[in-house]
């Protein structure tokens, strides 16, 4: 969809090993824009460096730290406590996948999202119980951190369907999935 957008101003939300933010970087590049990153600070630093390595400017590092209550969530209050006016042309969020954390990123986001932007949501259907990497049987501690009901949840879809779905700025471009502000 970012392809199809006129977006020069874009936010990745949840960068992981950087697979999409190289595309995203990519098409930032051509419309000499810029691509934000926002992750941990490993992940942030990795593959900001390889972006820059391949030749891709423009690239602006969020980075934040692994403590149990930080989150990129502190890094976007920052953005938007130096912008008082909306940044992104087209927010993508691929991040923690929870209520707890990406239900405050929407409103963030939201904040930091011109008129006409899009938001784009990864995972509609993911879960804690059916990830290959954070379900209890192999990462024990989501037990600890998640009540049974949170863990079955698909939490993306709840942040999208409660937040997104039932606010009237926004319409849907791609089902579940992409959204766009008209106001």
């Amino acid at each position: 969809m970012v392809q199809r957008s006129a977006a020069r101003v874009i936010a990745e939300i949840g960068v992981y090993e950087g697979a999409t933010s190289e595309r995203l970087a990519r098409i930032a590049g051509q419309r000499q824009g810029q691509l934000h990153l926002f992750d941990f600070e490993d992940r942030v630093r990795a593959v900001a460096t390889r972006l820059a390595r391949a030749g891709h400017l423009g690239i602006v590092s969020h980075p934040n730290s692994r403590k149990l209550l930080d989150s990129y969530n502190w890094s976007l209050m920052k953005v938007l406590a130096e912008h008082p006016r909306p940044i992104f042309d087209y927010v993508f969020i691929d991040g923690a996948h929870l209520w707890s954390i990406d239900g405050l990123t929407f409103f963030l986001a939201d904040r930091l999202l011109k008129p006409g932007g899009h938001l784009d949501f990864d995972d509609y259907t993911w879960s804690l119980a059916a990830s290959e990497t954070m379900n209890p049987s192999v990462f024990p501690i989501t037990a600890e951190l998640h009540t049974q009901e949170q863990i079955d949840a698909q939490q993306v879809a709840l942040v999208v369907d409660l937040l997104v779905g039932r606010d009237g700025r926004y319409e849907e471009v791609v089902p579940h999935k992409v959204y766009r502000k008209i106001a």
